[in-house]
């Protein structure tokens, strides 16, 4: 299912919409967590499963097997059968590698109450604002029928990652806005998740999510081997809002289809039905996926409000 899209504009207004998109503003910073242990070797805040100087009590071992006499547990060592040194071994921290996957298919382009577009370009560079504060690797990709180059961003610990990230977005956004034309699905979104690799991740799924039930699913499948946190962005004006009464037509954003519909207050209550119905089927279909519970992502977002989220849904 696609996004209906607002009438078309002319080429002043698209020219005004894009300007709109900017990258000028200071990322806020959110808190995440996760309970899987980390396998790289980069210092970082994640338990991870390498013995080493970290701070966390892993157990004992013989003075044999770890040659630290600066780690000898005196009470521990003479309860042993039989009498043998022990030290105490502790694990190593280190970093995670954290991926925002956007979809940038035709519906993202619907504008409405809020501007999808500088949703997506705040989200982002604040997650990779917070990623970086948290000692880890911030990554990045989208696609639409087929993977977006532009986007690609490798796994980075750089400081300046979230403002570099946010004017790359801005100029996709910018160019994208005068190039744009409907029937651009999200078909290569589990290509695109792939190419990350077995190492697990934590990622973050970027997309409205009017996806055939097909693509959803191989989506998620290809997502299996990370921890997923799927972000909802959903416009109101797309099903809310509507003229009380009269004709309307309405375009499909994605396959450019056109419809017209007779507004009444039965369909306004079928459309608002049908609209809670899809997102009970969704956070149902991530459920059953072992995803995180989705995050649905308001304009005007607090960063405190996505940090309690994370840490409520910690998977």
């Amino acid at each position: 299912m696609a996004t209906l899209s607002a009438p078309p504009v002319n080429a002043s207004e698209m020219t005004s919409s894009s300007t709109s998109v900017h990258a000028v503003f200071e990322p806020s910073q959110f808190f995440y967590n996760i309970n899987w242990r980390s396998k790289t070797y980069h210092a970082g805040a994640t338990l991870t499963t390498h013995h080493g100087n970290g701070s966390d009590f892993a157990g004992f071992a013989s003075l044999l097997a770890c040659p630290d006499p600066k780690r000898i547990d005196i009470r521990a060592s003479v309860r042993t059968v039989p009498r043998q040194w022990l030290v105490r071994t502790y694990l190593e921290r280190a970093a995670v590698r954290v991926y925002a996957i956007v979809d940038v298919s035709s519906s993202m382009f619907f504008e409405g109450e809020a501007n999808m577009r500088q949703q997506v370009t705040e989200f982002v560079s604040s997650l990779a604002w917070s990623a970086n504060r948290q000692g880890d690797a911030f990554g990045m990709r989208a696609a639409d029928d087929h993977e977006q180059a532009a986007w690609q961003v490798l796994p980075s610990f750089q400081p300046g990652t979230a403002q570099a990230v946010a004017q790359q977005i801005t100029r996709f956004w910018q160019q994208a806005s005068f190039n744009h034309s409907d029937g651009r699905s999200a078909n290569a979104m589990p290509e695109t998740l792939m190419s990350l690799g077995p190492q697990r991740a934590l990622v973050f799924l970027l997309s409205d999510f009017y996806w055939p039930d097909a693509l959803l699913q191989q989506t998620l499948q290809a997502a299996q081997h990370h921890d997923v946190i799927p972000v909802v962005l959903r416009d109101r004006a797309a099903t809310a809002g509507l003229p009380t009464f009269g004709w309307a037509r309405l375009r499909d954003m994605e396959t450019g289809a056109e419809r017209s519909w007779m507004l009444r207050r039965r369909l306004h209550q079928q459309i608002a039905s049908h609209a809670e119905q899809q997102k009970q089927a969704l956070d149902a279909r991530f459920l059953k996926a072992g995803t995180r519970s989705p995050l649905w992502l308001t304009p005007g977002w607090r960063a405190e409000e996505v940090s309690r989220h994370l840490m409520e849904t910690m998977s």
